[in-house]
This record gives structure tokens, sequence and C-alpha cells, in this order.
């Protein structure tokens, strides 16, 4: 599908192309260095045996085959307007928020499903089959899940669905229309109060239905292994949009943290700019209003460097605002201007 919105690539996007750049590193690395079973959970054995419970943090670095990296990357992509929309800062917090929740979730979840499942046939070779109460430990489908985001994935596209406005709906025939349809050409009937007389079999379609096909496949790809994570992650993804998730609207993560995140390049530059202001202190404004300083020019980059890495969506507003660019391009209205500035 042809991209109609004027914001490019990752303009204005530093977390989501962080994220897309350490995804493509970390995936690459692992497959090289043959170190696939570090980001692995399974509660047999890693857990009940060897007692390795880091990999409940690690389990959704990365993932492990080429066709989750695809998905991943692309879902990565279309989500970069829940950036636009919430700040690269806050944009990045609640990522790792979603990651903190559904790590801990999707593990209480396999454990409790495994031991229930346990239990249960115990149970049932006791009800049924008569035979003694004893509980033989096996694995379920509540063993183990595939490594990836696939938590953190399930629950942006609930905000996404959610935050994101439907810009257009189309439709799909299903079957040639019926003699006297407006669809048919030379029809001169009107269609009925509902708009779809006579059009046959139809389904309806919304500009967002790319990132619906694209959950659907990385849901189902490995059955209950990755059902299980996005399964959580739509669970608390809905929590969070109806503002009953703890600390969703409080948590924000460390400028510093941030910085080392999105652009470690400028780091020192900023950790020297940071010290700098806690050192001088808070100086009095003038009451003589001075022309503002001309921003400075990085020479290794050739680029303006910024207070930080939070870039928003703001520099473009202000060239909209500018009468000469404004001037060259048509009157849009308040409400296309909206649609356009949110939609991928």
């Amino acid at each position: 599908m042809p991209q109609i919105t004027p914001i490019r690539g990752f303009t204005n996007t530093p977390v989501t192309k962080a994220i897309c750049a350490a995804s493509t590193i970390v995936a690459l690395s692992l497959s090289i260095l043959v170190s696939k079973q570090y980001v692995s959970l399974a509660i047999d054995p890693f857990v009940v045996k060897y007692s390795q419970y880091w990999r409940v943090a690690t389990f959704q670095l990365a993932v492990v085959n080429e066709s989750d990296y695809i998905v991943t990357i692309a879902l990565w992509f279309h989500f970069k307007t829940l950036e636009r929309l919430f700040g690269p800062r806050k944009y990045f917090s609640l990522v790792t928020l979603f990651a903190l929740y559904n790590a801990v979730g999707t593990f209480l979840v396999l454990c409790i499903g495994q031991l229930s499942l346990v239990y249960l046939a115990a149970i049932a070779r006791f009800l049924i089959w008569r035979q003694p109460m004893q509980t033989v430990y096996y694995d379920t489908i509540f063993n183990a899940v595939v490594p990836g985001p696939f938590g953190i994935l399930a629950s942006l596209y609930i905000c996404h669905g959610t935050y994101i406005p439907t810009s257009y709906h189309f439709k799909i025939l299903l079957q040639k229309p019926e003699e006297g349809s407006p669809e048919t050409p030379g029809s001169t009937e009107r269609t009925t109060s509902s708009g779809t007389a006579n059009l046959g079999k139809y389904i309806t379609l919304t500009n967002h239905f790319q990132v619906h096909f694209l959950f659907t496949i990385l849901m189902l790809n490995h059955g209950f292994s990755s059902l299980i994570p996005c399964l959580v992650g739509v669970f608390i993804g809905h929590l969070y949009t109806k503002d009953l998730l703890a600390g969703s609207r409080s948590w924000l993560l460390p400028p510093l943290l941030f910085q080392l995140f999105v652009a470690p390049q400028k780091l020192r530059s900023y950790t020297a700019r940071t010290l700098s202001r806690r050192w001088q202190g808070y100086q009095r404004v003038s009451s003589v209003d001075t022309e503002p300083s001309p921003p400075i020019i990085d020479e290794s980059t050739g680029r303006l460097e910024e207070e930080d890495a939070e870039v928003a969506i703001d520099d473009i507003r202000q060239q909209s605002d500018n009468p000469v660019a404004r001037s060259t391009s048509p009157v849009r209205p308040l409400g296309r201007q909206f649609l356009d500035t949110f939609r991928t």
C-alpha cells in the first residue's frame, strides 16, 4: 500500500529506530554465537531443575527465527505512530513497563497453568480409574513459550487500536454484484439506508488491516507457545487503556537511561550539559528580552545539536506554520490534519 502520510520512515521516532536496530543486532549475535538457548523460557527443566529464574528477564530480548523477526520488525515499524502520539521518552517508558508486566505475568501463567493441569490430571485418575491420589509431574502446553517480545507487541497492539484513529474503510466484494446494484455499471438504483443494497457477500476493512493481519500471524505462528504470551499482553494492554495498570501513568524512565538507549554517542555531551546546569544552579531571568542564540551545529554529524534526543512532532507543526511553506501546499481541514499526523 503506498504511503500517503507526509511523515516518512523513522522521522521523529528515535525509540522505534533504536529498537529495530537493537532487535536486529541481538538476533544476529545470538545466531552467530550459537547462544539462542539463553533466551528460552521453559518451566521444566530450566526453572524446576536448574532454578534459572534469570530467564524470566531474558526471554523477551530477541526472536530466534526469521519469520518471527520479519513480523516483529514490521509491527514495531507500524507502532511508531504511538511514539509520535506519546513522545519518545514516554513511549520508551511504556515499552519497558509492558516488558516488566509481561515477563512476570507470563511466568505466573506458566507456573499456575502447569501445576493446575498436573493436579487436575491426578484428580481425574482418582475419580475415573480409582487410582491412588498421586501427582505425576509432566510437561503440558504451559511448560514453555517462544522467545521474543510477543507480549510487549500485544500490549502495544491494544494501545494502537484504542488511541490511533481510523482514517478510512473499504469493502472487498466476495462475489459479483447483482443486477441493479449501485456497484454495477449503468445502474440507476439507489442504495438502501444501510448503503449495502444488493452487494452480496463482502468484508469491510480499515487502514489498520495490515496491523491486524501481522498480529494474527505473530499470535498463531507457534501455537500455544506464542498464543500464551500474546493473550497475557492483550490483557495487560486492556488494563493500561482503562487506567487499571499500576504505575502506568506515573512511570517515566530517567533522562540518562533514555539518552543511553536512543543516542549513546551523545551521552557524554548530554552528561556534561546536565552537570553544568546542576553546578551553576538557577540563574535569574533577565527582564529584558534578548534575541535567541543561533543553534549549534555539530561538525561531526552536520545536524543541529538538540537539548536531548526526545524529538516530537512539534517540529513539523512549526514548519507548517511557516507562511512560505503554507503558500506552496493546499489548505487541509483540521480533521484531516489530525488524521495525517497519526497515520502510518
